[in-house]
């Protein structure tokens, strides 16, 4: 898991790297980090090629980090090659 700082984050984006949330739905509508894009970790398997590029970098983050790790794998095992797990979004929340 990488400890990025919040402007680490804003720098990546600004690369092309896409923040990816892997919580549900409703965590999601709850609160997330700024231009964040949500695809649960259930179905991230099924829609990980459809709404992400395999080489783009792809920050993951979850509520506490596990979920976090688990896509990670999943989205490595597709063939993903420039995936960063950061964590917990309880890490970031001060960031805007």
């Amino acid at each position: 898991m990488a400890n990025l700082t919040c402007d680490d984050i804003r720098l990546t984006m600004q690369n092309g790297a896409t923040l990816l949330d892997v919580r549900t739905t409703d965590e999601f509508h709850y609160g997330a980090l700024p231009d964040a894009k949500n695809i649960p970790l259930a179905i991230l398997p099924i829609l990980a090629d459809e709404h992400l590029d395999k080489n783009d970098h792809v920050l993951v983050y979850c509520r506490a980090g596990a979920r976090a790790v688990m896509a990670e794998k999943i989205l490595t095992g597709l063939g993903f090659t420039k995936v960063t797990n950061i964590g917990g979004i309880h890490q970031y929340q001060h960031c805007h």
